[in-house]
């Protein structure tokens, strides 16, 4: 399957409302619940370009199979927060790892950033399995540090460094990327 990505745009309002509605999406992010049409548009209006950018990635077909982003853009200091979203019927098919080797790609030649940082719950061991096989170090846990469902949670915190992502075997020129 090929997949294309572009910007998020408001059309893609509905999608991300649903997606973070879903028990399967939500599990293990941090999102204000529920999320409603209102409140994710004016997200989307209000949000600042300049710390962020997202994207959507979407079929042959135009249907979205993923979303996701970099957040806390610092151009100064050459690092940002990284976050992605896979429609929740289309979990387990590879497409998230697809889709964050070229956004890690993007990262570090367009935006030309030093570091990409995430945070994942301690028992997400899906998750930060597919962090550590891209080259993401474990840079420390955060004890007790997020409370979901009244129980509070240990973070993984992981970075990137441009330097790691060089010796990558999926590295690739953003240009002549397919997804």
């Amino acid at each position: 399957m090929k997949l294309k990505a572009r910007c998020f745009a408001s059309s893609d309002i509905n999608d991300r409302v649903e997606w973070i509605n879903n028990p399967k999406v939500n599990q293990t992010m941090f999102f204000e619940l529920p999320a409603t049409i209102e409140k994710t548009a004016r997200w989307y209006k209000d949000k600042d370009n300049r710390t962020r950018v997202d994207f959507t990635f979407a079929d042959e077909q135009g249907a979205i199979v993923g979303m996701g982003g970099f957040t806390q853009i610092d151009r100064g200091h050459k690092h940002a927060e990284f976050y992605i979203m896979i429609a929740p019927l289309l979990h387990g098919r590879g497409l998230g790892k697809r889709i964050a080797n070229w956004m890690y790609n993007y990262a570090f030649l367009e935006i030309k950033l030093n570091k990409i940082y995430l945070y994942t719950n301690d028992d997400n061991v899906a998750a930060y399995s597919i962090y550590e096989k891209a080259g993401f170090k474990l840079e420390g846990i955060l004890r007790e540090h997020k409370c979901k469902d009244g129980m509070l949670l240990n973070r993984r915190f992981y970075g990137l460094l441009r330097s790691e992502w060089e010796n990558q075997p999926w590295k690739k020129d953003i240009l002549e990327y397919e997804l």
